[in-house]
């Protein structure tokens, strides 16, 4: 019998399900393990210096968060800059993100990790350009680029792959956009509607609400036209497309969603009672799962909602976190180039003392050959 495999059991084999998908307790425990392992590893290098009320140099959890997502809107404004796909920043935000599940910013600091996976997620998403051009462009060294990058694929436990939700969410513009043209009718196991039926409850639909995000305003004649609705799917696509381009990428939705919880979300805010018709030809009313799905879609959408740019820390509040942040830091990881380089020299060595090896252990097999056997014929006798 042929089985059938649904996107759900497809994204469910994915590494992003497997390996960075998390309940938001076992975040907060996994974030704050690493904490706690870092402030032991401080004391065993004598970091802990407290001041005279008794407090310590060293960064809270809270505070390295912070750190962490400064320079995930870091990582934004140098891929617009170089105007790379969205998939590019996309990618690189959540190997930052990842990295820090498992690492402190006071063993490695996010301004020493950042150009990396900038340029880690520039390869994976296939958009080209040389170390040299892009040391040049981010005026930083190669060598200083490189020295992280074996370290960052340990943590991101060697797993590239980011599913993202940009391509669902032009999926469903496409789709909505065909309803509204009258080319789109019955959806299995949704209540059967005809493509002019969808077309006209489409035209029909209530305005979208104070709170929602989109730009989209009624026509003043109060007429519904299908241009007006192919209107407003535009809209809508284009302000859920901004929430997933900052809200989505600097919290932490990725490691508590799916991708297409994360985009039907951004849509739910962006135009809601649009987003409601359009899960309905989804979602039958009498479905057990409606209520679930719904929920957590909500739930997702609360996440974006309350995101707020004043929580991203100003230079000055950065430059204030690293100050201290160099007091704590572990000195094992100061020199991150040096580092690497001594690595290389290692394996190189490695490498050569195996080539060493094999080649006289080759020797050594010829000369017992030939003291069975004797030398082969033209060759020297000894």
């Amino acid at each position: 019998m042929t089985q059938t495999l649904t996107e759900d059991d497809l994204y469910r084999a994915s590494t992003q399900f497997r390996l960075w998908s998390f309940s938001p307790e076992s975040l907060a425990v996994l974030r704050q393990k690493t904490h706690e392992l870092a402030r032991e590893r401080g004391r065993q290098y004598g970091s802990e210096n407290n001041d005279a009320d008794g407090m310590a140099d060293h960064l809270s959890k809270e505070e390295e968060l912070q750190l962490v997502q400064r320079y995930c809107e870091q990582i934004r404004t140098t891929s617009d800059h170089f105007k790379w796909p969205v998939q590019v920043k996309a990618t690189a935000v959540q190997y930052l993100r990842r990295f820090y599940l498992s690492n402190s910013v006071r063993t490695y600091p996010p301004k020493e990790v950042y150009k990396t996976v900038l340029f880690l997620a520039c390869k994976t998403e296939a958009t080209h350009m040389a170390l040299p051009e892009y040391a040049r462009r981010i005026s930083t060294a190669p060598e200083v680029i490189l020295a992280p990058e074996y370290k960052i694929m340990q943590a991101l436990r060697f797993t590239l792959d980011v599913r993202q939700p940009y391509r669902g969410l032009k999926g469903v513009l496409m789709e909505m956009l065909n309803m509204a043209q009258g080319m789109v009718g019955q959806v299995e196991g949704v209540e059967t509607k005809g493509a002019k039926q969808l077309q006209q409850d489409m035209l029909l639909l209530e305005q979208p609400g104070h709170h929602d995000r989109t730009p989209w305003k009624a026509p003043s004649s109060g007429k519904m036209e299908v241009k007006h609705i192919t209107d407003r799917i535009n809209a809508a696509y284009s302000a859920a497309k901004a929430l997933l381009d900052g809200p989505a990428l600097l919290t932490d939705v990725y490691f508590l969603y799916t991708s297409s919880q994360i985009l039907l979300a951004a849509l739910h805010l962006a135009d809601e009672p649009l987003t409601s018709f359009y899960l309905n030809t989804k979602l039958p009313l009498t479905s057990d799962l409606r209520p679930r799905i719904l929920g957590t879609i909500a739930a997702c959408a609360d996440i974006l909602q309350t995101f707020s740019t004043d929580q991203i820390l100003t230079k000055e509040g950065r430059d204030g976190l690293e100050a201290r942040l160099e007091k704590c830091r572990d000195p094992a990881t100061r020199d991150l180039v040096k580092a690497h380089a001594a690595a290389k020299r290692g394996s190189e060595s490695d490498e050569e003392e195996k080539i060493r090896k094999r080649k006289a252990a080759r020797e050594k097999h010829e000369r017992e050959g030939d003291d069975f056997f004797g030398p082969s014929i033209g060759g020297k006798k000894g």
